[in-house]
């Protein structure tokens, strides 16, 4: 009984460290109107696709027997502008050379980095109306013909490039994603680390661990810190896909968009267990807020790093460079989400990236406990970090 008493009181410690983190910067005026001005940024870059509408007409190739059939189909349609080719070849290379957005001839789909799903609908619905009318016309009445001729594939999509972005809206959706990751990474990792500095210059460091462990105060931080930015992060998300659904882009948005959004918490999570952790070891290296900056460093680096990781691989998510540079840690923790919000990834990349992350989060945490258990009291100039671990606990 006592060892559960002894449980008890010891997160009961915990939970205080955290619920004061909570009050006090989860309440405060500066969360208050970063969480505003951030969510109306999201807001905006979500609307944004909509806002900025078409830009004329949609250039079309077309060629092959089918070609009259569907130049009729898409005039019915409107905002589609369509050129006739003499054969395959000529349609495809309109498409290599810019003339055209897509092309569609002898049953296939060209395009450079492929289509948008809007596009790719009204192209596979004229596609199939022009297949029916050229089968009816070529066959006869009686009900077996006619069922013979409504008979239609599907357009094969066939890519002249590969590892591009499928459309304006699937490079908009990886933007967010990474940004918010980035935002929510970086901003509670540095209050995580001036706290413990500001605890520690001012001294109230000592009075606290009179009655808590080191693990209380720094886990306490992190936990409420935590709250209060996953707080945050769920109200970006879910504007993000509010603000999609209201301007009617919820279903055209990228495949998996919608759960690589959601699933981005759990990936945020992970990532914020290891920056959390290893921005309050680090902050208590220095006695100064000044010093503050120095051991933050190559945090901010690896953070910085993996937001610059994740714009490239927008352009080029299917790369190795970009398959690389989602697997690995830490920058995973905002390349992967961003990467399956605009491609599919196999699932064995994603299961690698995770558990290589949590092996990642797991050592940082032991880390981090390590360094503020080692040098939270020490007080003086900047402690190396060799210094801090060869020091007693």
């Amino acid at each position: 009984m006592s060892d559960q008493n002894a449980e008890m009181s010891r997160m009961r410690g915990l939970m205080l460290v955290a619920g004061r983190e909570i009050r006090v910067r989860g309440l405060s005026r500066a969360n208050v109107i970063s969480l505003i001005v951030t969510v109306v940024i999201v807001g905006i870059l979500a609307a944004l696709p909509a806002i900025i509408g078409d830009d004329g007409p949609t250039e079309v190739g077309l060629a092959g027997a089918n070609a009259p059939a569907m130049e009729a189909q898409l005039e019915a349609v409107g905002d589609y502008e369509t050129t006739v080719y003499d054969d395959a070849d000529g349609a495809e290379q309109a498409v290599a050379d810019g003339e055209v957005e897509a092309a569609v001839a002898d049953g296939k789909l060209y395009s450079e980095d492929g289509v948008d799903a809007e596009l790719q609908a009204v192209l596979d619905s004229a596609w199939q109306a022009a297949s029916v009318e050229a089968n009816l016309a070529a066959a006869g009445l009686t009900p077996e013909e006619s069922q013979q001729a409504l008979a239609t594939e599907s357009l094969e999509s066939v890519t002249l490039s590969e590892g591009g972005v499928n459309s304006t809206l699937d490079y908009f959706a990886g933007l967010i994603i990474s940004i918010v990751m980035f935002m929510m990474l970086m901003t509670p990792v540095q209050y995580i680390a001036m706290g413990v500095v500001e605890e520690k210059s001012s001294r109230i460091v000592e009075i606290l661990l009179t009655s808590l462990k080191p693990w209380q105060l720094l886990g306490g931080k992190v936990i409420g810190l935590g709250v209060i930015s996953l707080i945050n992060l769920v109200a970006m998300v879910a504007v993000g896909l509010g603000v999609a659904a209201g301007t009617g882009r919820l279903d055209s948005l990228p495949d998996g968009m919608a759960s690589a959004a959601l699933s981005s918490i759990g990936w945020w999570l992970v990532a914020f267990a290891l920056f959390g952790t290893l921005a309050g070891g680090v902050g208590s290296l220095v006695s100064r807020q000044e010093d503050a900056g120095s051991v933050l460093t190559p945090l901010i680096m690896s953070l910085t790093l993996s937001y610059l990781g994740a714009i490239f691989l927008l352009n080029a998510p299917t790369s190795t460079f970009a398959q690389i540079l989602s697997i690995v840690p830490p920058f995973s923790g905002i390349t992967m989400p961003t990467r399956m919000a605009i491609t599919d990834v196999p699932a064995w990349e994603i299961a690698l990236a995770l558990g290589l992350l949590a092996a990642a989060a797991v050592g940082a945490l032991a880390l981090g406990a390590t360094l503020y258990k080692r040098s939270v009291l020490y007080t003086g100039s900047r402690l190396k970090l060799t210094e801090a671990l060869k020091r007693a606990a």
